[in-house]
């Protein structure tokens, strides 16, 4: 059987700090997740629009994956904190890669920072700022999450499971061609959606990722349906 390749977009890293050296980087959890799914990941490092219909060409599936803000003027709003943790570099990269995959009908698989980008690429918009969900470690969980009875989610995570929350911004108006599958039961904040009528979009606002190594084996599940059925 042909691999299912899985495109997983990556970020740029100055490492060490102030040293002028940059890297392209992303979390290698991501990528276990999809190799022990049985799928091939490649990292896409951070280019220029142009290059976004051959890397989509490359793939059968595309993870965006986590990082900076999404810039408020993709959604119509002016900057409205103090942040300057913004890329707008790969933002225009990164909604490139969405209309091509979205025109090649490839599947979307987007966490936490991808989740709020292709939202607001379908027509959404963001909250600029959200209290109380960013937890002090990468590591563990940070509150429970209402699963939507029937929805994609529901069959690999069950409801009232533990979930990390490492995001300072979140969904506020839900793109139309998408439906919420999760919500955080403290607040109302949109945890999972997925595409209307079957499109294979799966937005998660957690990193699935970072908990892999969990006993329930439940997100690891997550990647499962991104290789192999999604």
């Amino acid at each position: 059987m042909k691999p299912v390749i899985v495109g997983i977009t990556g970020n740029e890293k100055e490492i060490p700090t102030m040293s002028g050296m940059y890297y392209d980087a992303v979390s290698r959890h991501l990528s276990e997740g999809v190799k022990v799914a049985g799928g091939v990941p490649i990292i896409l490092p951070l280019g220029t629009p142009d290059l976004a219909k051959s890397y989509v060409d490359m793939i059968d599936k595309l993870i965006l994956s986590g990082g900076q803000n999404v810039d408020p003027r993709f959604y119509g709003e002016s900057k409205a904190t103090d942040c300057d943790d913004y890329n707008l570099e790969r933002d225009e990269f990164e909604f490139a890669l969405v209309k091509e995959a979205l025109a090649q009908k490839k599947p979307i698989f987007a966490v936490c920072r991808g989740m709020q980008l292709l939202n607001v690429a379908l027509g959404g918009t963001l909250n600029q700022k959200v209290d109380n969900h960013w937890q002090s470690e990468y590591q563990g969980t940070h509150h429970e999450v209402t699963i939507v009875k029937n929805s994609r989610v529901s069959h690999l995570i069950e409801n009232g499971s533990k979930i990390n929350s490492i995001h300072r911004q979140s969904v506020k108006d839900l793109a139309p061609s998408l439906k919420v599958t999760a919500r955080d039961p403290r607040d109302g904040t949109i945890e999972a959606y997925e595409g209307k009528h079957g499109a294979p979009l799966l937005g998660l606002q957690w990193h699935p990722e970072l908990l892999l190594d969990r006993m329930d084996n439940q997100n690891q599940k997550l990647f499962n349906y991104l290789v192999q059925e999604l």
